[in-house]
């Protein structure tokens, strides 16, 4: 297997992958992947690096190891609050929290943790892993604010309405973030498009691409500013599929396009090494067109260059990555498969990599609670399992961060080493105006810790 992908076939209760790793089977079917268990080869064999993810061969009668997805719990009764929009105010500015955090560590080892408010403006933390890492943390919020996303630019073309960061990498001494872009009609007053807050049976008139913005960082100045990677609208790195059809013609629910990015993702072979590749999830909320709605998988060898993300085909067992969305002024493009649309029905908000039982974890909300579900290769996965009953209210815009990677490597956070230092961070809404961004402990429950090291790099 390479790339992530899987070729499978069944040989008396058995799922073969090609090059010689297995799913065995034990005992009676039942949701989850609890009863399938991963068989892999101990020594890797060479890969093919070709634009689509092909088989790869084992040497033969490799000893094989069998792995057990990991099953998470909260580590703990604490509920902690990291920052409070009432009580954590800069001067009369209430900071509030309108879509997931994200961090990455700098060229300095400085950890800095980004959220946008709902007026798209970018706030950050900053700190060391201790600071983020104490309760309280004594991380410290920079009140001068990192981005102001919201342009007012009411030509759909733009692509620069309104825009939220979302998934951030970070390299050299750039920090990369791609955004939840949106136009919405609601917002221009436009009469021919929905009010929000009634029911006037108007449609929505809107319209969602992940754009790039990048910023410098620049010792011992922790602050940053974001701007647009190019002019627009060539700074969007994932158009929709089709041009704005005009107000008319736009759904009575939900965007027409991608948005609401996943964090970023290094890929991984089935023996846990790297790939060469990074992922990230998007997701279409309309079903308009021939756009199924659901997440779409992206992948790239280079994050730094918007131009190079393509969509996954939709093969479960060789998986493809060839669609570029690009200007659909300009462009034809395809629209691209979805992810498991039976249990991905909205955003998938994080997704990290454990390496004792290499296995990816993704986290995602459901109407009655958070959950994760498990995969070896991004576009197979387990059923959702519960980690915290609640409403969207108590807890939304999941995402997990372990801040042990923190100094060892892990730039953007996407491991889970289980060693204490591994968060599900998320909103909680208090009242109108109020706002919490809440965390919770996490642990893997069927592994020991994992605790990163020089000779355990992130």
């Amino acid at each position: 297997m390479q790339h992530g992908a899987m070729k499978w076939a069944m040989l008396a209760g058995v799922a073969v992958l090609a090059g010689g790793a297995a799913l065995a089977f034990s005992g009676e079917p039942e949701s989850g992947e609890a009863a399938w268990k991963v068989l892999l080869p101990l020594a890797p064999a060479a890969k093919n690096r070709g634009s689509t993810a092909s088989a790869r061969t084992a040497a033969s009668g490799a000893a094989l190891t069998t792995l057990d997805a990991p099953t998470l719990g909260l580590a703990d009764s604490v509920i902690e609050t990291f920052h409070d929009s009432d009580d954590n105010m800069c001067g009369t500015q209430k900071v509030h929290i309108d879509g997931p955090v994200r961090a990455f560590e700098d060229q300095n080892n400085v950890i800095h943790l980004t959220v946008s408010d709902p007026n798209a403006k970018g706030w950050q933390w900053t700190g060391s892993v201790t600071g983020f890492t104490n309760n309280p943390k004594t991380a410290a919020l920079d009140c001068d604010g990192v981005m102001t996303g919201n342009s007012g630019n009411t030509d759909p073309d733009a692509y620069d309405q309104k825009t939220w960061i979302q998934a951030v990498h970070f390299e050299g001494s750039t920090v990369y973030a791609y955004g939840h872009e949106d136009y919405f009609g609601t917002r221009t007053n436009d009469p021919d498009c929905h009010d929000a807050g009634t029911s006037d049976g108007k449609p929505y008139c809107w319209y969602a691409s992940i754009p790039l913005w990048t910023a410098t960082v620049s010792p011992p100045d922790r602050h940053i500013d974001f701007a647009r990677s190019a002019a627009t609208p060539d700074h969007v790195a994932i158009f929709p599929h089709v041009a704005y059809p005009g107000d008319a013609n736009t759904t009575d629910a939900g965007w027409i396009g991608y948005g609401t990015p996943s964090n970023i993702i290094r890929g991984r072979n089935q023996d846990g090494t790297l790939d060469g590749y990074y992922y990230m999830y998007a997701y279409s909320s309309s079903a308009y067109a021939g756009q199924a709605k659901g997440v779409c998988l992206f992948r790239t060898a280079d994050p730094t260059d918007r131009t190079s993300w393509r969509a996954w085909d939709g093969d479960t067992s060789n998986p493809g990555f060839t669609q570029q969305m690009r200007n659909p002024t300009v462009y034809t493009n395809s629209a691209c498969a979805v992810v498991k649309p039976t249990m991905f029905k909205s955003y998938v908000r994080s997704v990290v990599w454990h390496k004792p039982s290499r296995h990816y974890i993704a986290f995602f909300r459901t109407s009655s609670a958070v959950q994760y579900a498990t995969s070896t290769d991004l576009v197979n996965w387990s059923d959702g399992q519960n980690l915290l009953v609640s409403t969207s209210a108590q807890a939304n815009y999941p995402v997990t961060i372990d801040f042990d990677g923190g100094d060892y490597g892990d730039s953007d956070f996407d491991r889970l080493y289980s060693n204490g230092k591994s968060y599900l961070f998320y909103r909680k809404s208090i009242a109108s105006g109020h706002t919490r961004i809440t965390r919770r402990k996490i642990t893997v429950t069927n592994y020991p810790a994992d605790p990163p090291s020089s000779s355990n790099p992130g």
